[in-house]
């Protein structure tokens, strides 16, 4: 069995689920042959560094119009063919080499771009689609996909309701490394921070791979609490200098840039601060890290996260300074034994 696991890398999120994908189709399939292939970084070309800058670019300086031009593009089907176009020729020419029976997408425009692929190619016998967020079905519910797997039963309800047949919907966990559902004793855990005290209570702050979310302020909000604060900054450089500088008066304050041992960083913490990107919560859900969310999320999917985790009692929202500071002190105070 040859699967293709496909993805493209807005972010990180959409890469880490497919490769916690392709793990667990080898635990299942040990016999499996599996490719993961991030479509944004393959063969990249002039379409993709203009997609991802204007991606970028957009949700950091004009989220309001990237959150419209989101919504009504999805519901504009002439324009899907020139969004999905390059990464169907993309996949094809990949094909070429590597010809997999099975593809398994984390991200839309390559589940569109395998349902194209699967009418062209007859080698291709199943295309397959995660969901990487709790409850937005935009661009999924206009796919002709074997399969959706999705976190939630409302976003089953939602899809349904679109058309999808609901025997081609299954409720699934978004999919998370094997590292993420083993708990470490927390003083093991701490040593993937140089100086870190288990016996002190731990903050950690993210934002995402690229480090979105305004992580500075969030620090600097926090930062003369009677509390460790761990920062993941990504590949921001720009935050990681302005995080770098504050740390020099606050010796409370590690500062990191993209970090390979995520899973640690959360079992040596208390409470994670973070934007709402589903990966990143799915993966709080399973090291049962409570979820606090500052500011107002990026528009799509994660204000439907959002929304969907406050409903369900899973994360707390904060839109000022002073909310989060009393809501990080209420959550540490909660655990074990109370702040000092």
């Amino acid at each position: 069995m040859r699967v293709l696991v496909a993805s493209i890398g807005f972010g990180s999120g959409h890469n880490r689920a497919a490769e916690a994908a392709a793990e667990k189709i080898l635990r299942e399939f040990p016999e499996a042959e599996v490719k993961v292939v991030d479509f944004l970084n393959w063969e990249k070309n002039v379409w993709d560094r203009l997609s991802e800058s204007v991606y970028f670019t957009s949700l950091k300086y004009i989220p309001s119009v990237y959150h419209s031009l989101y919504k009504a593009v999805s519901n504009l089907k002439v324009f899907h063919p020139i969004i999905f176009g390059n990464y169907v020729k993309k996949m094809e020419r990949y094909l070429k080499g590597y010809q997999a029976e099975i593809i398994i997408s984390t991200h839309v425009f390559c589940a569109k771009a395998s349902s194209v692929v699967k009418k062209r190619n007859p080698g291709v016998k199943s295309v397959r689609g995660v969901l990487t967020d709790f409850m937005d079905d935009r661009y999924w519910n206009t796919l002709a996909l074997d399969k959706f797997f999705v976190a939630t039963e409302e976003l089953k309800t939602k899809l349904v309701s679109k058309g999808i047949p609901e025997e081609a919907v299954a409720v699934r966990p978004i999919p998370v490394r094997k590292e993420f559902h083993v708990k470490k004793e927390r003083a093991e855990a701490c040593k993937a921070v140089d100086g870190l005290d288990p016996g002190v209570h731990t903050v950690l702050i993210l934002g995402g791979g690229n480090g979105l979310g305004g992580l500075a302020e969030v620090a600097q909000c926090l930062v003369d609490l009677p509390v460790q604060i761990i920062v993941v900054a990504g590949i921001n450089i720009k935050v990681r200098e302005r995080l770098d500088h504050l740390k020099l008066g606050h010796p409370n304050l590690f500062v990191f840039g993209y970090v390979s041992d995520m899973h640690d960083l959360m079992d040596a913490s208390d409470v994670c601060v973070t934007k709402p990107g589903g990966v990143t919560i799915a993966e709080c859900l399973a090291k049962k890290l409570p979820i606090i969310v500052y500011g107002k999320p990026l528009p799509g999917p994660e204000t439907e996260n959002i929304d969907y985790l406050v409903k369900n009692s899973l994360a707390g929202l904060y839109t000022s300074p002073a909310e989060l500071r009393e809501g990080v002190l209420k959550s540490v105070k909660s655990l074990r034994g109370g702040l000092q």
